[in-house]
Protein backbone atom coordinates (compact mmCIF):
# COMPACT_ATOMS: atom_id res chain seq x y z
CA UNK A 1 0.00 0.00 0.00
CA UNK A 2 0.95 3.51 -0.44
CA UNK A 3 -0.51 6.96 -0.97
CA UNK A 4 -1.60 6.07 -4.54
CA UNK A 5 -2.59 2.65 -4.66
CA UNK A 6 -4.35 -0.34 -2.55
CA UNK A 7 -3.33 -3.85 -3.70
CA UNK A 8 -2.47 -6.97 -2.48
CA UNK A 9 -0.26 -7.91 -5.56
CA UNK A 10 3.33 -9.08 -5.92
CA UNK A 11 4.00 -6.84 -8.92
CA UNK A 12 3.99 -3.32 -9.59
CA UNK A 13 0.43 -2.13 -10.86
CA UNK A 14 1.44 0.43 -13.16
CA UNK A 15 3.40 -2.75 -14.62
CA UNK A 16 0.09 -4.93 -14.75
CA UNK A 17 -1.50 -2.37 -16.50
CA UNK A 18 1.30 -1.22 -18.70
CA UNK A 19 0.08 -1.37 -22.67
CA UNK A 20 -3.28 -2.43 -21.80
CA UNK A 21 -4.61 1.01 -23.41
CA UNK A 22 -4.68 2.79 -25.72
CA UNK A 23 -3.35 5.95 -23.75
CA UNK A 24 -1.65 4.81 -20.30
CA UNK A 25 -3.70 6.20 -17.57
CA UNK A 26 -2.91 8.79 -15.13
CA UNK A 27 -2.53 6.79 -11.63
CA UNK A 28 -2.67 10.34 -9.89
CA UNK A 29 -5.85 11.67 -11.51
CA UNK A 30 -7.75 9.04 -13.11
CA UNK A 31 -9.67 6.47 -11.55
CA UNK A 32 -8.63 2.71 -11.99
CA UNK A 33 -8.79 -0.57 -10.90
CA UNK A 34 -8.17 -4.22 -11.42
CA UNK A 35 -9.92 -7.27 -11.18
CA UNK A 36 -8.09 -10.19 -10.69
CA UNK A 37 -9.06 -13.63 -13.34
CA UNK A 38 -11.07 -15.14 -10.43
CA UNK A 39 -13.28 -12.10 -10.37
CA UNK A 40 -11.79 -10.18 -6.95
CA UNK A 41 -10.74 -6.94 -6.70
CA UNK A 42 -7.03 -6.81 -6.58
CA UNK A 43 -5.94 -3.41 -6.69
CA UNK A 44 -7.37 0.22 -6.88
CA UNK A 45 -6.11 3.80 -6.54
CA UNK A 46 -6.92 6.76 -4.50
CA UNK A 47 -8.54 8.52 -7.30
CA UNK A 48 -10.94 6.22 -7.48
CA UNK A 49 -12.84 7.46 -4.39
CA UNK A 50 -12.46 10.80 -5.26
CA UNK A 51 -13.89 10.59 -8.93
CA UNK A 52 -17.12 8.55 -7.21
CA UNK A 53 -17.22 10.60 -4.21
CA UNK A 54 -17.24 7.20 -2.17
CA UNK A 55 -15.72 7.28 1.37
CA UNK A 56 -12.55 5.71 2.02
CA UNK A 57 -13.31 2.12 3.68
CA UNK A 58 -15.79 1.39 1.45
CA UNK A 59 -13.62 -0.01 -1.01
CA UNK A 60 -11.67 -3.33 0.11
CA UNK A 61 -9.46 -5.82 -1.43
CA UNK A 62 -11.33 -9.11 -2.09
CA UNK A 63 -14.58 -7.80 -3.29
CA UNK A 64 -16.12 -9.50 -5.95
CA UNK A 65 -19.08 -8.90 -8.24
CA UNK A 66 -22.10 -9.63 -5.65
CA UNK A 67 -20.08 -7.00 -3.45
CA UNK A 68 -20.43 -4.42 -5.87
CA UNK A 69 -24.02 -5.18 -6.09
CA UNK A 70 -24.65 -4.62 -2.55
CA UNK A 71 -22.70 -1.06 -3.14
CA UNK A 72 -24.98 0.06 -5.31
CA UNK A 73 -27.93 0.70 -3.40
CA UNK A 74 -26.20 3.28 -1.11
CA UNK A 75 -22.91 4.25 -3.88
CA UNK A 76 -25.26 3.72 -7.50
CA UNK A 77 -21.89 5.21 -9.59
CA UNK A 78 -19.80 2.25 -8.10
CA UNK A 79 -20.92 -0.02 -10.53
CA UNK A 80 -18.87 1.40 -13.23
CA UNK A 81 -16.10 -0.56 -11.71
CA UNK A 82 -17.65 -4.00 -11.78
CA UNK A 83 -16.00 -5.52 -14.98
CA UNK A 84 -17.98 -8.92 -14.36
CA UNK A 85 -21.59 -9.50 -15.18
CA UNK A 86 -23.40 -11.37 -12.49
CA UNK A 87 -26.27 -12.31 -10.42
CA UNK A 88 -26.85 -9.27 -8.05
CA UNK A 89 -27.48 -12.16 -5.37
CA UNK A 90 -24.70 -14.71 -5.61
CA UNK A 91 -22.45 -13.38 -8.34
CA UNK A 92 -21.10 -14.77 -11.29
CA UNK A 93 -17.70 -14.58 -13.27
CA UNK A 94 -18.11 -14.33 -16.76
CA UNK A 95 -15.92 -11.88 -17.88
CA UNK A 96 -18.24 -8.77 -19.42
CA UNK A 97 -17.72 -6.84 -23.17
CA UNK A 98 -14.98 -4.51 -22.41
CA UNK A 99 -15.93 -0.86 -22.88
CA UNK A 100 -14.13 1.82 -24.96
CA UNK A 101 -15.07 5.19 -24.44
CA UNK A 102 -18.27 4.78 -22.52
CA UNK A 103 -19.30 8.47 -21.19
CA UNK A 104 -21.20 8.73 -18.12
CA UNK A 105 -22.45 11.58 -15.96
CA UNK A 106 -22.07 10.39 -12.07
CA UNK A 107 -24.43 11.62 -9.28
CA UNK A 108 -21.95 14.15 -8.40
CA UNK A 109 -22.33 15.98 -12.05
CA UNK A 110 -19.26 15.06 -12.69
CA UNK A 111 -18.69 13.60 -16.58
CA UNK A 112 -16.35 10.68 -17.19
CA UNK A 113 -15.09 8.01 -19.64
CA UNK A 114 -15.01 4.39 -18.58
CA UNK A 115 -12.80 2.13 -20.61
CA UNK A 116 -12.54 -1.69 -19.49
CA UNK A 117 -9.74 -4.08 -20.79
CA UNK A 118 -8.74 -7.20 -20.35
CA UNK A 119 -5.18 -7.85 -18.75
CA UNK A 120 -2.69 -10.40 -20.03
CA UNK A 121 -2.83 -12.48 -17.25
CA UNK A 122 -6.81 -13.46 -17.35
CA UNK A 123 -7.88 -10.16 -15.31
CA UNK A 124 -9.99 -6.84 -16.22
CA UNK A 125 -8.55 -3.65 -15.62
CA UNK A 126 -11.14 -0.45 -15.55
CA UNK A 127 -10.00 3.07 -15.46
CA UNK A 128 -12.64 5.99 -15.41
CA UNK A 129 -11.35 9.48 -16.74
CA UNK A 130 -12.76 12.70 -15.77
CA UNK A 131 -14.34 14.86 -18.85
CA UNK A 132 -14.27 18.59 -19.13
CA UNK A 133 -16.87 19.86 -21.74
CA UNK A 134 -13.95 20.42 -24.45
CA UNK A 135 -13.34 16.99 -23.94
CA UNK A 136 -17.01 15.44 -25.01
CA UNK A 137 -17.83 14.27 -28.56
CA UNK A 138 -21.30 14.60 -27.81
CA UNK A 139 -21.45 18.44 -27.23
CA UNK A 140 -23.85 20.04 -29.69
CA UNK A 141 -23.72 23.37 -29.88
CA UNK A 142 -26.61 25.98 -30.92
CA UNK A 143 -25.19 25.94 -34.40
CA UNK A 144 -25.39 22.45 -34.12
CA UNK A 145 -28.87 21.63 -33.21
CA UNK A 146 -31.24 22.29 -36.35
CA UNK A 147 -28.83 19.77 -37.89
CA UNK A 148 -28.70 17.42 -35.78
CA UNK A 149 -32.71 17.52 -35.32
CA UNK A 150 -32.93 16.65 -39.10
CA UNK A 151 -30.61 14.19 -38.99
CA UNK A 152 -32.17 12.19 -35.92
CA UNK A 153 -35.45 12.95 -37.89
CA UNK A 154 -33.89 11.07 -40.61
CA UNK A 155 -33.50 8.04 -38.84
CA UNK A 156 -35.36 4.91 -39.58
CA UNK A 157 -35.23 4.03 -35.72
CA UNK A 158 -36.59 5.37 -33.13
CA UNK A 159 -34.91 8.38 -31.46
CA UNK A 160 -35.36 10.06 -28.18
CA UNK A 161 -33.35 12.87 -26.37
CA UNK A 162 -34.37 13.38 -22.22
CA UNK A 163 -33.17 16.07 -20.15
CA UNK A 164 -31.44 14.34 -17.08
CA UNK A 165 -32.60 17.31 -14.58
CA UNK A 166 -36.42 17.03 -15.38
CA UNK A 167 -37.24 14.06 -17.94
CA UNK A 168 -38.48 16.76 -20.40
CA UNK A 169 -38.48 15.42 -23.65
CA UNK A 170 -35.70 17.76 -26.28
CA UNK A 171 -35.70 15.33 -29.51
CA UNK A 172 -38.61 12.49 -30.73
CA UNK A 173 -38.43 11.40 -33.89
CA UNK A 174 -41.68 10.92 -35.89
CA UNK A 175 -41.04 6.70 -36.15
CA UNK A 176 -40.49 7.16 -32.44
CA UNK A 177 -44.08 9.20 -32.19
CA UNK A 178 -45.57 6.92 -33.94
CA UNK A 179 -44.94 3.90 -31.81
CA UNK A 180 -45.35 5.28 -28.24
CA UNK A 181 -47.85 7.73 -28.74
CA UNK A 182 -48.00 11.81 -27.98
CA UNK A 183 -49.29 10.92 -24.29
CA UNK A 184 -46.62 8.87 -23.54
CA UNK A 185 -43.79 10.90 -23.87
CA UNK A 186 -45.98 13.96 -21.82
CA UNK A 187 -46.38 10.82 -19.24
CA UNK A 188 -43.09 10.41 -19.36
CA UNK A 189 -42.34 14.18 -19.14
CA UNK A 190 -44.29 14.21 -15.69
CA UNK A 191 -41.92 11.68 -13.86
CA UNK A 192 -39.21 13.02 -12.25
CA UNK A 193 -35.81 11.39 -12.80
CA UNK A 194 -35.94 8.29 -10.15
CA UNK A 195 -33.29 5.42 -9.94
CA UNK A 196 -34.54 1.80 -10.69
CA UNK A 197 -31.59 -0.33 -10.43
CA UNK A 198 -30.36 -3.15 -12.19
CA UNK A 199 -33.85 -4.53 -13.40
CA UNK A 200 -36.13 -1.52 -14.35
CA UNK A 201 -39.38 -3.89 -15.75
CA UNK A 202 -41.18 -1.58 -17.85
CA UNK A 203 -40.61 0.83 -20.53
CA UNK A 204 -41.54 3.56 -18.56
CA UNK A 205 -38.96 2.97 -15.28
CA UNK A 206 -36.08 2.38 -18.21
CA UNK A 207 -36.63 6.01 -19.02
CA UNK A 208 -37.22 7.65 -16.16
CA UNK A 209 -33.34 6.56 -14.43
CA UNK A 210 -31.37 8.81 -15.93
CA UNK A 211 -28.12 6.86 -15.40
CA UNK A 212 -29.78 3.79 -16.49
CA UNK A 213 -31.21 4.56 -19.72
CA UNK A 214 -27.92 6.38 -20.50
CA UNK A 215 -25.73 3.12 -20.27
CA UNK A 216 -28.17 0.89 -21.54
CA UNK A 217 -25.98 -1.94 -24.23
CA UNK A 218 -28.96 -3.60 -26.27
CA UNK A 219 -32.04 -3.44 -23.11
CA UNK A 220 -34.76 -5.85 -24.27
CA UNK A 221 -38.41 -4.56 -22.99
CA UNK A 222 -41.82 -5.27 -24.18
CA UNK A 223 -44.11 -2.15 -24.87
CA UNK A 224 -47.87 -2.06 -25.70
CA UNK A 225 -47.71 0.70 -28.38
CA UNK A 226 -50.20 3.89 -29.62
CA UNK A 227 -51.62 1.25 -32.07
CA UNK A 228 -52.21 -1.18 -28.86
CA UNK A 229 -49.97 -3.80 -30.57
CA UNK A 230 -47.49 -5.52 -27.86
CA UNK A 231 -44.34 -4.90 -29.14
CA UNK A 232 -40.33 -5.64 -28.50
CA UNK A 233 -37.94 -2.99 -28.11
CA UNK A 234 -34.47 -2.63 -28.04
CA UNK A 235 -32.75 -0.02 -26.01
CA UNK A 236 -29.62 1.47 -26.53
CA UNK A 237 -28.78 4.90 -24.43
CA UNK A 238 -25.08 7.61 -24.08
CA UNK A 239 -24.88 10.65 -22.72
CA UNK A 240 -25.01 13.53 -24.32
CA UNK A 241 -24.89 17.36 -23.74
CA UNK A 242 -27.85 18.57 -25.74
CA UNK A 243 -28.63 22.45 -25.65
CA UNK A 244 -26.34 23.64 -22.86
CA UNK A 245 -27.91 20.60 -20.45
CA UNK A 246 -26.95 16.85 -19.71
CA UNK A 247 -29.21 15.12 -21.55
CA UNK A 248 -29.07 11.75 -22.76
CA UNK A 249 -30.24 10.05 -25.98
CA UNK A 250 -32.28 6.51 -26.28
CA UNK A 251 -32.08 4.67 -29.55
CA UNK A 252 -35.40 2.69 -29.94
CA UNK A 253 -34.91 -0.49 -32.44
CA UNK A 254 -38.20 -2.62 -33.00
CA UNK A 255 -37.51 -6.61 -32.76
CA UNK A 256 -41.03 -7.63 -32.33
CA UNK A 257 -40.53 -9.69 -35.45
CA UNK A 258 -37.25 -11.00 -34.45
CA UNK A 259 -38.72 -12.19 -30.98
CA UNK A 260 -42.25 -13.52 -32.65
CA UNK A 261 -39.55 -16.27 -34.90
CA UNK A 262 -37.17 -17.22 -31.99
CA UNK A 263 -40.62 -17.71 -30.08
CA UNK A 264 -41.69 -20.00 -32.59
CA UNK A 265 -38.83 -21.70 -32.95
CA UNK A 266 -38.83 -22.56 -29.57
CA UNK A 267 -42.00 -23.79 -29.72
CA UNK A 268 -41.38 -25.95 -32.78
CA UNK A 269 -38.26 -27.28 -30.84
CA UNK A 270 -41.00 -28.20 -27.41
CA UNK A 271 -43.52 -29.44 -29.57
CA UNK A 272 -40.85 -32.03 -31.49
CA UNK A 273 -39.37 -32.52 -28.16
CA UNK A 274 -42.73 -33.72 -26.86
CA UNK A 275 -42.95 -35.59 -30.26
CA UNK A 276 -39.50 -37.21 -29.95
CA UNK A 277 -40.27 -38.38 -26.10
CA UNK A 278 -43.43 -39.69 -26.93
CA UNK A 279 -41.78 -41.65 -30.01
CA UNK A 280 -39.31 -42.84 -27.36
CA UNK A 281 -41.99 -43.85 -25.14
CA UNK A 282 -43.80 -45.59 -27.67
CA UNK A 283 -40.64 -47.35 -28.33
CA UNK A 284 -40.02 -48.10 -24.83
CA UNK A 285 -43.09 -49.87 -24.38
CA UNK A 286 -42.81 -52.37 -27.63
CA UNK A 287 -39.58 -52.86 -26.33
CA UNK A 288 -40.85 -54.01 -23.07
CA UNK A 289 -43.63 -55.93 -24.57
CA UNK A 290 -41.31 -57.92 -26.95
CA UNK A 291 -38.80 -58.61 -23.97
CA UNK A 292 -42.22 -59.80 -21.80
CA UNK A 293 -43.41 -61.81 -25.33
CA UNK A 294 -39.79 -63.76 -25.37
CA UNK A 295 -39.55 -64.39 -21.53
CA UNK A 296 -43.08 -65.46 -21.54
CA UNK A 297 -42.98 -67.92 -24.33
CA UNK A 298 -39.16 -69.11 -23.59
CA UNK A 299 -40.85 -70.00 -21.08
CA UNK A 300 -44.12 -71.93 -22.61
CA UNK A 301 -41.16 -73.78 -25.06
CA UNK A 302 -39.06 -75.14 -22.26
CA UNK A 303 -41.71 -77.62 -20.93
CA UNK A 304 -42.62 -79.55 -23.71
CA UNK A 305 -38.58 -79.31 -25.19
CA UNK A 306 -37.51 -80.61 -21.85
CA UNK A 307 -40.15 -83.30 -22.41
CA UNK A 308 -38.90 -83.90 -25.97
CA UNK A 309 -34.55 -83.62 -24.73
CA UNK A 310 -36.06 -86.83 -21.86
CA UNK A 311 -37.69 -88.95 -24.18
CA UNK A 312 -35.52 -88.94 -26.33
CA UNK A 313 -32.74 -89.74 -23.81
CA UNK A 314 -34.43 -92.62 -23.05
CA UNK A 315 -34.70 -93.86 -26.05
CA UNK A 316 -31.22 -93.45 -27.16
CA UNK A 317 -30.28 -95.35 -23.83
CA UNK A 318 -32.91 -97.93 -24.35
CA UNK A 319 -33.96 -98.46 -20.93
CA UNK A 320 -36.94 -100.05 -21.83
CA UNK A 321 -35.57 -102.05 -24.50
CA UNK A 322 -33.74 -102.05 -27.79
CA UNK A 323 -35.08 -99.81 -30.47
CA UNK A 324 -34.98 -101.95 -33.17
CA UNK A 325 -33.61 -100.55 -36.64
CA UNK A 326 -29.94 -98.21 -36.31
CA UNK A 327 -31.85 -95.12 -38.11
CA UNK A 328 -34.35 -94.76 -35.48
CA UNK A 329 -31.58 -94.89 -33.13
CA UNK A 330 -29.59 -92.11 -35.40
CA UNK A 331 -32.85 -90.34 -35.66
CA UNK A 332 -33.35 -90.25 -32.00
CA UNK A 333 -29.73 -88.94 -31.42
CA UNK A 334 -30.44 -85.93 -33.84
CA UNK A 335 -33.68 -85.12 -32.48
CA UNK A 336 -31.63 -84.99 -28.67
CA UNK A 337 -28.72 -82.61 -30.40
CA UNK A 338 -31.30 -80.52 -31.86
CA UNK A 339 -33.38 -80.11 -28.71
CA UNK A 340 -30.69 -79.97 -26.60
CA UNK A 341 -29.42 -76.98 -29.10
CA UNK A 342 -32.67 -75.19 -28.99
CA UNK A 343 -32.77 -75.43 -25.51
CA UNK A 344 -29.46 -73.63 -25.11
CA UNK A 345 -31.14 -70.19 -27.32
CA UNK A 346 -33.84 -70.16 -25.30
CA UNK A 347 -32.21 -70.08 -21.98
CA UNK A 348 -30.02 -67.42 -23.50
CA UNK A 349 -33.18 -65.84 -24.47
CA UNK A 350 -34.54 -66.02 -20.93
CA UNK A 351 -31.27 -64.56 -19.96
CA UNK A 352 -31.43 -61.57 -22.43
CA UNK A 353 -34.79 -60.63 -21.12
CA UNK A 354 -34.06 -60.59 -17.67
CA UNK A 355 -31.40 -58.50 -18.54
CA UNK A 356 -33.73 -55.98 -20.22
CA UNK A 357 -36.12 -56.12 -17.18
CA UNK A 358 -33.36 -55.44 -15.03
CA UNK A 359 -33.91 -59.06 -13.20
CA UNK A 360 -31.06 -60.52 -13.65
CA UNK A 361 -29.15 -61.19 -10.52
CA UNK A 362 -26.19 -62.98 -9.00
CA UNK A 363 -26.40 -66.02 -6.41
CA UNK A 364 -23.07 -65.26 -4.97
CA UNK A 365 -20.84 -67.80 -3.43
CA UNK A 366 -17.82 -68.40 -2.63
CA UNK A 367 -15.72 -71.03 -5.05
CA UNK A 368 -12.74 -71.76 -6.98
CA UNK A 369 -12.49 -69.80 -10.13
CA UNK A 370 -9.57 -71.93 -11.63
CA UNK A 371 -11.53 -75.21 -10.68
CA UNK A 372 -14.41 -73.78 -12.81
CA UNK A 373 -12.29 -72.38 -15.84
CA UNK A 374 -11.20 -76.34 -15.71
CA UNK A 375 -14.56 -77.77 -15.26
CA UNK A 376 -15.43 -75.46 -18.39
CA UNK A 377 -12.33 -76.70 -20.46
CA UNK A 378 -13.65 -80.60 -20.05
CA UNK A 379 -17.00 -79.63 -21.25
CA UNK A 380 -15.98 -77.96 -24.45
CA UNK A 381 -13.42 -80.43 -25.63
CA UNK A 382 -15.18 -82.74 -27.46
CA UNK A 383 -16.12 -79.64 -29.96
CA UNK A 384 -12.10 -78.74 -29.73
CA UNK A 385 -11.28 -82.68 -30.90
CA UNK A 386 -13.98 -82.48 -33.28
CA UNK A 387 -12.50 -79.49 -35.42
CA UNK A 388 -8.78 -80.77 -34.45
CA UNK A 389 -8.30 -77.49 -32.93
CA UNK A 390 -4.49 -76.83 -30.96
CA UNK A 391 -6.30 -75.67 -27.24
CA UNK A 392 -3.55 -73.91 -24.78
CA UNK A 393 -4.88 -73.24 -20.98
CA UNK A 394 -2.14 -71.08 -19.33
CA UNK A 395 -3.81 -71.25 -15.84
CA UNK A 396 -1.66 -70.53 -12.52
CA UNK A 397 -1.06 -73.20 -10.07
CA UNK A 398 -3.08 -73.24 -6.80
CA UNK A 399 -6.79 -72.39 -5.80
CA UNK A 400 -8.08 -68.93 -6.45
CA UNK A 401 -10.75 -67.73 -4.20
CA UNK A 402 -13.60 -65.20 -5.95
CA UNK A 403 -17.24 -64.45 -4.60
CA UNK A 404 -19.85 -63.93 -7.73
CA UNK A 405 -22.09 -66.26 -9.18
CA UNK A 406 -20.11 -69.65 -10.46
CA UNK A 407 -22.97 -70.69 -13.05
CA UNK A 408 -22.86 -67.64 -14.73
CA UNK A 409 -19.15 -67.20 -14.94
CA UNK A 410 -19.11 -70.67 -16.46
CA UNK A 411 -21.93 -69.14 -18.83
CA UNK A 412 -19.33 -66.42 -19.71
CA UNK A 413 -16.26 -68.92 -20.61
CA UNK A 414 -18.48 -71.39 -22.43
CA UNK A 415 -19.61 -68.79 -24.70
CA UNK A 416 -16.28 -67.35 -25.10
CA UNK A 417 -14.65 -70.63 -26.04
CA UNK A 418 -17.94 -71.80 -27.91
CA UNK A 419 -17.25 -68.75 -30.25
CA UNK A 420 -13.39 -69.30 -30.57
CA UNK A 421 -14.50 -72.95 -31.43
CA UNK A 422 -17.39 -71.84 -34.36
CA UNK A 423 -15.65 -68.78 -35.77
CA UNK A 424 -11.75 -71.17 -36.44
CA UNK A 425 -11.50 -73.14 -39.20
CA UNK A 426 -10.48 -76.71 -38.71
CA UNK A 427 -7.04 -77.14 -37.19
CA UNK A 428 -7.12 -73.67 -35.51
CA UNK A 429 -5.06 -72.38 -32.34
CA UNK A 430 -7.06 -71.54 -29.33
CA UNK A 431 -5.17 -70.09 -26.03
CA UNK A 432 -6.91 -69.56 -22.92
CA UNK A 433 -5.46 -67.35 -20.37
CA UNK A 434 -5.80 -66.92 -16.58
CA UNK A 435 -4.23 -64.19 -14.80
CA UNK A 436 -4.94 -63.08 -10.92
CA UNK A 437 -3.31 -59.98 -9.84
CA UNK A 438 -4.39 -58.77 -6.36
CA UNK A 439 -4.30 -55.36 -7.57
CA UNK A 440 -5.95 -55.34 -10.70
CA UNK A 441 -7.90 -58.51 -9.82
CA UNK A 442 -8.58 -61.39 -12.89
CA UNK A 443 -8.46 -61.35 -16.76
CA UNK A 444 -9.75 -64.46 -18.42
CA UNK A 445 -8.98 -64.32 -22.09
CA UNK A 446 -9.80 -66.58 -24.92
CA UNK A 447 -7.61 -65.83 -28.32
CA UNK A 448 -7.65 -67.44 -31.59
CA UNK A 449 -6.48 -67.26 -35.24
CA UNK A 450 -10.33 -67.32 -36.59
CA UNK A 451 -12.14 -65.50 -39.45
CA UNK A 452 -11.75 -62.06 -36.77
CA UNK A 453 -14.40 -59.25 -37.04
CA UNK A 454 -13.75 -56.12 -39.04
CA UNK A 455 -12.83 -52.83 -37.07
CA UNK A 456 -16.45 -51.36 -37.89
CA UNK A 457 -18.35 -54.75 -36.54
CA UNK A 458 -15.85 -54.62 -33.27
CA UNK A 459 -18.96 -52.73 -31.68
CA UNK A 460 -21.86 -54.23 -33.37
CA UNK A 461 -21.00 -57.81 -32.42
CA UNK A 462 -21.38 -56.28 -28.54
CA UNK A 463 -25.52 -56.31 -28.89
CA UNK A 464 -27.84 -59.23 -28.65
CA UNK A 465 -29.00 -61.21 -32.00
CA UNK A 466 -25.79 -59.87 -34.02
CA UNK A 467 -22.90 -61.58 -36.12
CA UNK A 468 -20.49 -60.04 -37.91
CA UNK A 469 -19.21 -63.04 -40.27
CA UNK A 470 -19.11 -63.26 -43.54
CA UNK A 471 -22.06 -64.72 -46.11
CA UNK A 472 -19.94 -67.63 -46.93
CA UNK A 473 -19.37 -68.28 -43.29
CA UNK A 474 -23.36 -67.45 -41.72
CA UNK A 475 -25.18 -70.51 -43.11
CA UNK A 476 -22.97 -72.76 -41.77
CA UNK A 477 -22.67 -71.28 -38.08
CA UNK A 478 -25.09 -71.41 -35.78
CA UNK A 479 -26.35 -69.38 -32.92
CA UNK A 480 -28.25 -66.64 -32.31
CA UNK A 481 -25.35 -64.01 -31.66
CA UNK A 482 -26.15 -63.71 -27.76
CA UNK A 483 -22.60 -64.56 -26.38
CA UNK A 484 -20.90 -61.94 -26.39
CA UNK A 485 -23.97 -59.58 -25.06
CA UNK A 486 -25.22 -61.90 -22.09
CA UNK A 487 -20.84 -62.44 -21.21
CA UNK A 488 -20.63 -58.29 -20.96
CA UNK A 489 -23.37 -58.22 -19.03
CA UNK A 490 -23.03 -61.21 -16.65
CA UNK A 491 -19.24 -59.68 -16.37
CA UNK A 492 -20.81 -56.17 -15.74
CA UNK A 493 -22.95 -57.29 -12.81
CA UNK A 494 -20.37 -58.67 -11.15
CA UNK A 495 -18.63 -55.26 -11.38
CA UNK A 496 -15.68 -56.17 -14.04
CA UNK A 497 -16.20 -55.64 -18.35
CA UNK A 498 -15.49 -57.47 -21.68
CA UNK A 499 -13.37 -56.04 -24.36
CA UNK A 500 -12.78 -57.15 -27.73
CA UNK A 501 -9.78 -57.28 -30.07
CA UNK A 502 -10.07 -58.05 -33.34
CA UNK A 503 -8.30 -57.84 -37.31
CA UNK A 504 -10.21 -59.36 -39.76
CA UNK A 505 -8.50 -62.58 -41.01
CA UNK A 506 -6.13 -63.10 -38.47
CA UNK A 507 -8.22 -63.90 -35.19
CA UNK A 508 -9.86 -62.24 -31.97
CA UNK A 509 -9.34 -61.61 -28.91
CA UNK A 510 -12.08 -61.72 -25.94
CA UNK A 511 -10.87 -60.82 -22.35
CA UNK A 512 -13.47 -60.24 -19.26
CA UNK A 513 -11.89 -58.68 -16.16
CA UNK A 514 -13.40 -59.12 -12.64
CA UNK A 515 -12.51 -56.83 -10.24
CA UNK A 516 -10.23 -57.70 -6.99
CA UNK A 517 -12.43 -57.07 -4.43
CA UNK A 518 -14.46 -60.12 -5.13
CA UNK A 519 -10.56 -62.13 -4.74
CA UNK A 520 -11.37 -64.21 -1.09
CA UNK A 521 -9.24 -66.48 0.40
CA UNK A 522 -10.92 -70.11 0.43
CA UNK A 523 -11.46 -72.01 3.94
Amino acid sequence: MNDVWNSDLSANVEDVIKNVFHRAPDPSRDGVVLWGRSGQLEAYNTAVLDLLDIPAGTLSLGMDASDIHALQRTHRDVGLLNGFTSDPEIGDLTLATPRENLRVLLESGRMVRVDSRPCNDGGLATVLTELTPADSQFVAGDGDIPALRDILEDCPVGVLVLCNETNACLVANTPLKSWLGSGFLEALAAMPPRPVGEEPGGLEAALADPYFSMTMTEYEVQHVAADGETRWILLSGRPVAFEGRAARIIWFRDISIRKRQAQDLQRKVAEKTRQLEEALHRADLASLAKTQFLANMSHELRTPLNSIIGFSDLLQKEMFGPIGSERYVEFVHHIHSAGAHLLELINDILDVSRIELGEMGLKEDLFDIGRSVSATIAMIRPKLAEKEHSFTAELPNGPIGFRGDERQVRQVLMNLLTNAVKFTDPNGEIVLGLAVDPESGIALSVKDNGIGIRERDLDRVLNPFEQAIDETYSRSIEGAGLGLYLSRAIARAHGGDLTVESQFGQGTTVTVTLPAERLRPLE
